[in-house]
């Protein structure tokens, strides 16, 4: 799994002081070609404990040369090889540059730990390199949760 320098602690999780309060993990990362592959996962923001999600964007450039280019978007999985908390569905975005927004909303339960937003490639022939940009938007769980 490849990982932004927003997972990768370069940047903590912001956990909410107040109730109602909208908070937001930004992530972006440099694919290269050699990276840009079928079935990789890529970790770009952080959902902090006691939080859940309100929105999440996905920005990419043209990450793909052949045209075939497939993802799901949301929550990673634990053995962070799968979206198993799936926002963005079968997206093309990537085949051209472009920006996917969240249209599924799955129920998150309380989390115990942090979990990962990002994307698995699920289709992909011929990848180039580019960037990937992740933006979820998250609240405290306890207000309305």
């Amino acid at each position: 799994m490849y990982e932004s320098d927003n997972v990768t602690k370069a940047r903590p999780a912001t956990y909410p002081h107040e109730a109602g309060a909208v908070y937001v993990s930004d992530g972006t990362i440099e694919m290269t070609t050699a990276q840009m592959l079928d079935e990789i996962v890529v970790a770009l923001c952080i959902l902090p404990v006691g939080c859940v999600p309100l929105d999440f964007v996905v920005v990419m450039d043209d990450l793909d040369s052949a045209a075939s280019l497939v993802w799901n978007g949301g929550g990673i999985n634990d053995a962070e090889d799968d979206v198993d908390q799936v926002m963005i569905s079968a997206s093309q975005v990537g085949r051209s540059a472009g920006i996917a927004r969240a249209t599924l909303f799955p129920m998150v339960a309380p989390l115990t730990t942090e979990k990962l937003f990002g994307v698995h490639v699920t289709d992909l022939t011929t990848g180039q390199a580019g960037t990937i940009r992740g933006i979820l938007t998250y609240r405290a769980e306890e207000y309305g949760g």
